[in-house]
């Protein structure tokens, strides 16, 4: 009997001591008693970019950042806003060609009812009328299909927001995008042509035709350039958050070539040479961007139609049809109309007894009597009159003397005065600095890319 009770006391100590421990995990936590040997304990992150799959968990001390405090439950400030995401729209895409806002509308799934609360809410800042096939649009709905906000982007630079408000109207308010500028420099060699030469080096054609529009007036850029002529180009771009959007303007340019050198600085809203001499002259050397050179000025050449030797008083460009036609300088229209082997042809009268002669366009665009300005367009590239394909005929005459166009003597614009002249000068010498400073970073990103390049 006396060992019965022995063992009955050794049991009520054993659940005794089993209770007091149950009790002191529950008030100090479990951890503390039992601590893990090798493994970390864990806690769920809330929202980041690299957090784990939904149900995976972090250690505990990678929850927070290291000057934050765990113990801290974000509230209505900042700290809610930062884990915040950002709420993607549930349609988005473009207008497209043949179609309309009204249209792309409804082809999304939106009533007409909505669609005619949402124009009628735009009438006053942007007329859908106008809408072109490259806007953009992001549509945010609500329950049962209802529009809630919707943002029209009509160019990069420029969105309206349509937001639903407590009313069932819509209030829809104008937001211009500031891009970031940036200025960057390349240096490159030409191997066939000036645009492939600068389109491998990742441009785009604007820069090419702004680089021709600044050497237009020193250099024909069918007959100038030749294989291993260096360019160098320091310039704007404009972007959106790391899109590219625009060039600005092209603050500093070079050309060496075999046939000469040319220089150019952005200064003042015109552009000078290294010197200080104005571009602008009167004349520009071609009346078309870009073609093919296929006869030259001669007092004796054999005519492909004719088949005989005669005179060819100006330069022919080979172009595409309704390739854009220019006035080379500004002038009058005494001529536009049909005359005999020249076809469709406009003639320009200019001070000093000067004309120009445009010939076997396709179209004629300026009118007998108009004033034109130099690089304004005129006509289109055709084959009218006696020709063997399309191209431009382009002559000068000297008081009705026709001569060489690539021997002209081209007067100088204004120069600059004294006190600009030495601003300018101190404009070069950043300018230059900042190419040499571009081109040797250009110079060593591109050996870093090569050395991480594998074999």
């Amino acid at each position: 009997m006396n060992l019965i009770n022995k063992y009955v006391q050794l049991i009520c100590i054993v659940l005794l001591l089993a209770v007091s421990v149950v009790f002191l995990s529950s008030s100090i936590g479990i951890t503390s008693i039992f601590p893990f040997s090798e493994e970390k304990s864990t806690i769920t992150k809330i929202i980041d970019d690299n957090s784990p799959a939904s149900g995976e968990s972090v250690p505990a001390m990678e929850a927070f950042p290291p000057d934050s405090n765990p113990d801290d439950t974000p509230g209505d400030g900042t700290a809610m806003k930062e884990i915040a995401m950002a709420v993607a729209p549930d349609i988005q895409g473009v207008i497209g060609r043949n179609n309309t806002v009204y249209g792309k509308l409804i082809s999304c799934g939106l009533s007409p009812t909505q669609i005619l609360n949402l124009t009628q809410a735009f009438n006053k800042t942007f007329d859908f009328r106008a809408a072109g096939p490259d806007d953009k649009f992001q549509i945010f709905l609500a329950g049962n299909n209802q529009l809630k906000k919707f943002i029209y982007s009509p160019d990069p630079l420029r969105e309206y927001i349509a937001e639903r408000n407590e009313t069932g109207c819509f209030t829809v308010s104008k937001q211009e995008l500031i891009p970031e500028k940036r200025v960057e420099a390349i240096e490159v060699s030409l191997d066939s042509s000036l645009s492939k030469a600068i389109l491998n080096n990742g441009e785009k054609q604007g820069l090419v035709d702004q680089l021709v529009n600044i050497f237009s007036w020193d250099i024909d850029f069918y007959l100038f350039p030749r294989k291993g002529d260096r360019i160098t180009i320091l310039y704007e771009k404009y972007f959106i958050d790391d899109t590219f959007i625009k060039y600005g303007d092209i603050l500093a340019a070079k050309y060496a070539g075999e046939n000469g050198s040319f220089s150019s600085f952005f200064f003042d809203g015109g552009y000078y040479d290294e010197q200080g001499d104005p571009l602008r002259k009167m004349f520009l050397r071609i009346p078309v961007k870009f073609g093919v050179k296929t006869s030259g000025y001669s007092i004796r050449r054999f005519h492909p139609v004719k088949k005989k030797y005669k005179s060819h008083n100006g330069i022919d460009y080979g172009a595409r049809m309704g390739t854009t036609i220019f006035a080379t300088a500004n002038g009058k229209v005494i001529f536009s109309g049909w005359k005999t082997g020249y076809g469709k042809v406009i003639i320009l009268k200019h001070p000093n007894g000067y004309l120009t002669y445009y010939a076997h366009c396709s179209k004629l665009i300026a009118k007998k009597g108009q004033f034109v300005d130099q690089g304004e367009t005129i006509a289109k590239v055709g084959m009218t009159g006696i020709v063997t394909g399309p191209h431009v005929h382009y002559e000068v005459r000297i008081n009705g003397k026709p001569v060489d166009p690539r021997r002209i003597k081209n007067f100088k614009g204004t120069p600059l005065s004294p006190r600009k002249l030495e601003q300018f000068r101190t404009t070069v010498q950043s300018r230059l600095l900042l190419v040499e400073e571009k081109t040797r970073q250009n110079s060593k990103e591109n050996r870093l890319v090569l050395a991480d390049t594998p074999e």
